[in-house]
């Protein structure tokens, strides 16, 4: 049996190919993009793919010890999707995380 060696591609061919790819699948019924289109509003015209993304919250999560105004690893929720208070206190204790409301 022969290794499978798949064609040299540039990037750009690679994103026309998911594009369409994506686009087919969404015409052909394959696959139901429903739940993300109503959570995302994906828009899709021909030429490009737009993408916008939910609120963010007002809360900072600073992640593994990272502290403001440092190296800044963070993550921001959407909005309504911030952990509640003991979770955000577990996350301090187990893994140094700091979370910051901006007011």
């Amino acid at each position: 049996m022969t290794e499978f060696q798949p064609t040299p591609q540039t990037p750009e061919q690679v994103d026309e190919g998911l594009r369409n790819a994506f686009r087919q699948a969404i015409k052909d019924d394959v696959m139901d993009a429903t739940p993300y289109l109503e959570k995302w509003k994906f828009v899709i015209p021909d030429d490009a793919l737009i993408v916008n993304q939910p609120k963010q919250s007002n809360w900072k999560c600073y992640l593994f010890g990272n502290r403001p105004g440092e190296n800044d690893i963070m993550y921001i929720p959407s909005e309504g999707r911030v952990p509640n208070r003991f979770v955000r206190f577990m996350m301090r204790i187990c893994f140094d995380c700091l979370w910051v409301e901006e007011k």
